[in-house]
């Protein structure tokens, strides 16, 4: 059902998923929706939930090689293809729909690094915070708080996809944003700008 749910997500928008219509594609009653989640908006928890465990399954699959800051913005290039292939999701996940379905609570970021109680969007946190662990044990950047750090390229990336999936960029005009921009923040972080640059390269 939830399989069914992301694809009519995805066709119509997180507004346009009903309990009947989403019952019909199954081929069960509507009752099912209320004997597995209580109604519609354990639905949605449990959609959203799933969303973020797939997502930081994705972003965490990324190889990690001898070059941390590469494997860095490989992972943040996975994160922006998942956004983009699921982008009625994505507005979902980061509560970006209206009204009732506005479920964003619990995924705050603290400058402790946790999310709430919310386990599955601590784990997609704990992937970049992880990553920038990696990159910054190998000297590459200063003893940064690596929450906070990660924040600021969280920010960046959310707000790229963001304007990406409204169209805000001409084709590739994005590419040439967000990139540059990864690259000036890990420097900002304390990386030489030639080994950042080497490892962007290696990474695209």
């Amino acid at each position: 059902m939830l399989e069914a749910a992301v694809r009519m997500l995805e066709d119509a928008g997180p507004e346009a998923l009903q309990a009947r219509t989403l019952t019909a594609e199954v081929g069960t009653s509507t009752q099912a929706v209320y004997t597995l989640f209580g109604g519609m908006p354990g639905l949605f928890e449990a959609l959203f939930a799933d969303s973020f465990r797939r997502f930081g399954e994705h972003v965490a699959a990324i190889p990690e090689t001898d070059d941390p800051v590469s494997d860095f913005f490989r992972k943040g290039r996975a994160y922006c293809e998942w956004a983009f292939a699921h982008p009625q999701l994505y507005r979902l996940m980061f509560g970006l729909t209206g009204g009732r379905l506005r479920l964003h609570a619990g995924v705050e970021m603290t400058v402790s690094g946790t999310v709430g109680a919310f386990t599955e969007g601590q784990a997609a946190l704990n992937v970049m915070v992880h990553s920038l662990d990696r990159v910054k044990a190998a000297g590459r950047i200063r003893p940064v708080d690596t929450v906070v750090a990660a924040g600021q390229f969280l920010s960046a990336t959310h707000g790229y996809v963001l304007l990406e999936i409204a169209g805000a960029f001409d084709e590739g005009a994005g590419l040439q944003i967000i990139w540059p921009l990864a690259l000036n923040l890990m420097v900002g972080l304390g990386d030489d700008r030639a080994a950042a640059e080497r490892s962007l390269q290696a990474a695209l």
